[in-house]
């Protein structure tokens, strides 16, 4: 498991930030379903291209966006999609923004474009094909999890759910479109490189911060094993909570200090990840991990 992980790249972080304008083709929307599971389609934001896919707009939609450096074919879409398609008949579309995103400080550049780029897409579903956007759910992970929350608010329907993984820290503390609690209806954020990597002040409605939140069980000190933690803890959600295996529970934490030290004691009641209804939930979480899969310790 641990050379799996070790795939994800990660190269060194610029602050400053750079951009450019993102042409049509520079964002890709590659769709999955039971149908095609591991061979994309295609897509492109605009009605001509959505319009000749195979996206059923009646069934749930989830979209992934990666983080700098990866695409569409990297390790967070090779453990998030299966686990989407392998409990649930839903389209799955994971958005390659990778032109825009070969370093840190050109992502960081160029993420509100892109965010907003997913909203123009999601919105002509809504609008010109009619689909209910109360069956939308965004995840992503780095940049892609403040990207999350930009593509939410330039949507026209309220979107009820995104979900971050271990959203980037560097250039985002002051950042004006920093992801926020209020982007949907519920925004679950999980930190696993907490000031290293990841953002490390909570950001959602709730936040996890498994094993104090910087440094993963099993990784050592290496921040990269953790970071990609984040969307392999994400994808046993879903085969755990079809299983009936051990979930991801956590325990409230008085604050973010007790979070991070793991010294939280307060109830066990909210599990991270997975498709149950989070609505009415909020607060700050710790739970422990093991130092293989399956990682869920109940």
């Amino acid at each position: 498991m641990r050379a799996l992980l070790k795939l994800s790249v990660l190269v060194c972080v610029a602050t400053a930030a750079f951009g450019y304008s993102l042409t049509p083709t520079d964002v890709v929307f590659h769709f999955f379903s039971r149908n095609n599971p591991t061979v994309s389609q295609a897509v492109y934001p605009n009605i001509n291209s959505i319009m000749t896919s195979n996206i059923d707009v009646q069934k749930p939609i989830v979209i992934t966006i990666h983080n700098y450096v990866e695409n569409v074919t990297g390790n967070f879409n090779a453990f998030v999609v299966p686990a989407f398609l392998d409990t649930a008949d839903e389209n799955v579309i994971a958005v390659d923004w990778s032109p825009g995103a070969n370093l840190y400080s050109q992502g960081l550049g160029n993420a509100p474009q892109c965010g907003e780029v997913v909203a123009s897409f999601v919105n002509i579903l809504i609008q010109q094909l009619g689909f209910n956007a109360n069956l939308l759910r965004i995840v992503g992970v780095g940049l892609g999890g403040h990207i999350a929350g930009i593509a939410a608010r330039n949507i026209v329907s309220p979107v009820p759910y995104i979900v971050a993984l271990d959203p980037s820290l560097v250039g985002w503390t002051h950042h004006p479109d920093i992801l926020k609690a209020s982007d949907a209806g519920v925004v679950e954020v999980l930190h696993t490189t907490a000031g290293v990597y990841g953002y490390d002040y909570p950001l959602g409605d709730i936040d996890f911060y498994p094993n104090g939140g910087a440094f993963q069980n099993g990784c050592g000190s290496d921040r990269t094993c953790s970071h990609t933690l984040a969307y392999a803890f994400y994808a046993e959600s879903f085969t755990s909570q079809e299983e009936g295996a051990n979930e991801f529970v956590g325990t409230a934490c008085t604050n973010y200090e007790s979070a991070i030290a793991s010294t939280c004691d307060g109830q066990r009641d909210a599990i991270f990840g997975g498709r149950r209804d989070k609505s009415g939930i909020s607060g700050i979480y710790n739970f422990l991990t093991n130092p293989t899969s399956p990682f869920a310790r109940g």
